[in-house]
Order: C-alpha cells, then structure tokens, then sequence
C-alpha cells in the first residue's frame, strides 16, 4: 500500500492526534501527538490491511539548532579543545526532542514511519514497549543518550553507559565530564602518540670482505 494511503487510513482512526503527512527529501513521515503514538502503533500492527508487525528502529532526535520549519541553524555542537579539555559553553539549548519509528510488515512488504515531537521541558512519550517487546530496547537506549523519557516502560534503566553516569551524552548541549571516576577525560592526551619516531641507529658496515 502506499503510505500517503496508509496516512489516511491512520488519520481516520486517531482523528486530532493524527497532526500532519510530510513528503520529506529523504523519506516522508506522519506526524503524529504524542499521547496518539501507542493507539497508532496499535492499530498500525492489528489492521490487518496494514500488519506493521515489526519495529525495524527507534530513534531519540535532538532536535536544538532547529528553526520551526525544521531547517538547521548555525550551531557548534561542543567537543575537545586543542588542549584535549571539554569545551564549555553558555548556550542554553531550546529544541524540541523527537522519536522516530520505522515499521515493516513482513506480509503486506510495506513500510512506514512516525515521529512524534515534545518541548525539551517535557521530554517524555509513552513506550510502545507492549505493542511491539523490541521497543524496550530501542526506549532504553534513547533514554540513555538522549535522555527522552519512555512513560510506561518496565525497566527504563541505562544500557550503554553506567548507571552513575551524569547526563545523555547524545543532547546538543552536552558537556563531557573533565574526569568520571577518576578516569580523566580529556581528549588530546589519548590522540598523541606516547612514542614518537626516533631516527634509526646507524648502523656498521655490512659490507663483505674482499676476496684476497
């Protein structure tokens, strides 16, 4: 089927949480609100015109550094100094957080995807953990380094980085730890090579003798 036709299918059922179909450049998408995303993903799986029965991918989006017509702006995403210490900044980050979900049916071998977008203040969209278990994974991983929180989930707990870890690396305004544990963290030091090149020894001559 093809998605603008799946869309209006999808928008019939949820109604005002069915928010926008956009023809995007390198995939289109519905928009859909976030208290709409767990009926969507529902009924995406159990129409059976439809049979979305797998979550190929869930992704948290940082959306900072976004105009409202979701062109980018000038913005320098903070790293390493050539010192090797974290950059700082006073930038205080503005954008809407974002999750996108890719769906496959393996019956119908159709595709589809949503997003969904919530203030930063809020950060948080229901799981869709109980419709489709493999979302529990993705949710944890999006809350780990992006730190969108999946309202429902079971077992929202880090999965890549360790529980004491302060903040989601992932966010645009992210500043790396100087030390985590007493383990430094600046970049350049681990860049350099400790053993330079040397200039070789000479070496005698290896020359033969000659024959008398």
């Amino acid at each position: 089927m093809e998605q603008k036709a799946i869309y209006d299918l999808l928008a019939g059922h949820l109604g005002e949480h069915a928010i926008a179909w956009h023809e995007g450049e390198i995939e289109p998408w519905a928009e859909i609100a976030p208290e709409g995303i767990n009926p969507a993903c529902v009924f995406l799986r159990d129409d059976q015109r439809l049979d979305f029965n797998q979550l190929m991918c869930l992704s948290g989006i940082d959306w900072d550094g976004f105009d409202e017509a979701g062109k980018g702006k000038s913005l320098g995403i903070l790293g390493y100094t050539d010192e090797g210490a974290p950059e700082a900044s006073d930038r205080v980050a503005e954008g809407d957080f974002g999750v996108v979900y890719h769906l496959y049916s393996h019956g119908q071998r159709h595709k589809f995807t949503l997003r969904v977008r919530v203030a930063r203040s809020v950060a948080a969209v229901p799981t869709v953990s109980e419709v489709w278990p493999t979302a529990a994974w993705h949710e944890r991983e999006a809350w780990d380094l992006v730190g969108i929180t999946f309202t429902g989930h079971a077992d929202l707990r880090r999965m890549l980085l360790e529980e004491s870890w302060e903040g989601h690396p992932l966010r645009k305004d992210y500043v790396m730890p100087a030390s985590w544990e007493g383990v430094p963290m600046d970049g350049r030091p681990y860049a350099v090579n400790p053993f330079p090149a040397t200039e070789p020894e000479p070496k005698g001559d290896s020359t033969p003798p000659a024959e008398a």
